[in-house]
């Protein structure tokens, strides 16, 4: 189980360098229009010379401009359009905006635990006027999600993302 974990680390950190170049890239929204309309329009390309480019005709490519704004588009499809014009999709899954990083995420989660386990066993101590002295909380809570995140506890992807971003 060791070796699964270390690999798991191993990996997300490798992901995370790979995916830092796209992190800028994630305030770009895509044009009102959609990005294969917009590069065919400043190509200077009509619908019919892409459709020609692309061996198809000119309905399907209004129908794939709908689709990619509707995002039902297939990325083959897209990779397709853009080969035809000498461009290249690229595509990535990102960390949503406030996460740096995959792991910045799963440490955000495992905090998110630990907080909720540390909370709830604070309470039931209360309850017994055995309650953990305030001040040690907040260590408690950094110490158990440093062990989580550790140890890869999946428990930390239980429950809503409420309060997690």
């Amino acid at each position: 189980m060791k070796t699964n974990r270390k690999r798991i680390e191993s990996n997300r950190q490798l992901i995370d360098s790979k995916l830092t170049p796209f992190l800028g890239l994630r305030e770009i929204g895509m044009p009102k229009e959609g990005w294969l309309k917009t590069i065919r329009g400043a190509l200077g390309l009509s619908t019919e010379q892409l459709a020609s480019r692309m061996g198809i005709g000119a309905p399907g490519v209004f129908r794939l401009e709908k689709r990619e704004v509707l995002q039902t588009a297939t990325l083959g499809m897209l990779d397709r359009a853009a080969k035809a014009v000498h461009c290249r999709l690229v595509w990535a899954i990102v960390p949503e905006e406030g996460n740096r990083s995959l792991s910045d995420i799963v440490e955000k989660r495992a905090k998110r635990l630990a907080t909720h386990l540390v909370q709830g066993v604070d309470h039931s101590m209360k309850l017994e006027a055995q309650g953990i002295p305030p001040e040690a909380v907040g260590k408690q809570i950094e110490d158990l999600a440093a062990e989580l995140t550790r140890k890869g506890d999946r428990r930390i992807w239980d429950g809503s993302d409420e309060g997690v971003s």
